[in-house]
């Protein structure tokens, strides 16, 4: 597996979205452990063409692992009303999580969207976010 190390360019940020898809050109952010957290990088990894080879082998690579790439905001289904709804959602449905006494390792905490949009908050429920690509398929009744 190889992943290059990335150097920031002195460029304004663009935004990243924390919670990708693994393609080329992706930040791999961290591994999903057997707990089910992530354990985050302390380094940017860019992913190349043989890590995503490798890493769509067996279970589908966002169940083992968090990636980050741009956020195409209103391109994606997860955005509305100027913001990602994934982190909205989640703190939403966990008002008391409470914030992190220290906060994980993150290659992208600058440019990240969720930080943008919450800050600490964000950086402390995120550990526990695996992204989960399964498209849900409902079972048609078979007839008889």
């Amino acid at each position: 597996m190889q992943l290059s190390d990335a150097s920031g360019s002195g460029t304004p940020p663009q935004a990243l979205c924390p919670s990708s898809t693994c393609n080329r050109g992706a930040i791999l952010l961290g591994v999903v452990q057997a707990d089910g957290a992530v354990a985050f990088l302390k380094q940017r990894r860019v992913v190349d063409d043989y890590f995503v080879k490798l890493a769509h082998e067996g279970r589908a690579p966002e169940k083992r692992f968090r990636f980050a790439d741009s956020c195409i905001k209103s391109g994606c289904r997860q955005w509305g009303n100027g913001r990602c709804g994934v982190i909205d959602r989640v703190l939403a449905a966990n008002p008391e999580y409470p914030n992190a006494d220290e906060l994980p390792p993150c290659s992208i905490r600058p440019e990240c969207r969720w930080h943008m949009q919450w800050g600490v908050r964000a950086c402390s429920v995120c550990p526990l976010i695996v992204t989960d690509l399964r498209q849900e398929i409902e079972a048609e009744p078979v007839s008889a």
